[in-house]
């Protein structure tokens, strides 16, 4: 539990990093004119809205029933919007036991997409990517067994019914070939 929050902390610390940098190279705003003397003081302006690449995964936003490609339950998952908007924390429950978050937040720095998953079997992964024809799709690299590098791919797709197919696989000769990790479907919890 406290390697999860550790690793928890770090990625928040990662998230603002990230949102500094993204200040940091937007441009300036020039400094409003000197108002009359009859007149209010000026007011502050409001923060610059997050860039449009900040919402490319809003689809994902919600309270979901997950099921596999049998229609079998598969877990839970409430996915909410943080840091005004600039990323996604997932909640991941499968009902048996197995939990974890992930943080999900676009890069401007890297024009990338990020997610740093933490779960409570000394799960972690560490993706990044973008936008591919209407689907998010994350890659990213761990260890496996004996040495052997594993490639994770995550790809979420949007469905014209509101629900949210997610299709992970894996791969331990760089890519040539994929195994399914997990093919599911994300259903918006019923009120």
């Amino acid at each position: 539990m406290k390697n999860t929050a550790r690793l928890l902390v770090a990625a928040l610390g990662s998230l603002v990093l990230a949102c500094l940098l993204r200040a940091q190279s937007s441009p300036a705003i020039p400094a409003p004119a000197a108002a009359p003397a009859t007149a209010a003081a000026p007011v502050a302006a409001a923060p610059a809205p997050p860039p449009p690449e900040s919402h490319q995964f809003d689809f994902w936003l919600g309270e979901w029933e997950v099921v596999d490609k049998q229609g079998n339950p598969g877990g839970k998952s409430h996915i909410e919007s943080i840091a005004e908007g600039n990323a996604l924390l997932e909640n991941w429950d499968d009902g048996a036991g197995s939990t974890g978050k992930s943080i999900n937040v676009y890069n401007p720095a890297k024009r990338r997409w990020q997610q740093f998953w933490a779960g409570n079997g000394s799960g972690v992964l560490e993706l990044s990517g973008g936008l591919v024809n209407g689907s998010m799709v994350l890659t990213g690299d761990r260890p496996g067994k004996g040495g052997v590098k594993l490639i994770d791919r995550i790809i979420w797709t949007p469905n014209a019914d509101g629900t949210v197919r997610q299709h992970w696989e894996v791969s331990n000769d760089g890519g040539q070939t994929w195994r399914d990790n997990f093919d599911g479907v994300y259903r918006r919890k019923k009120p």
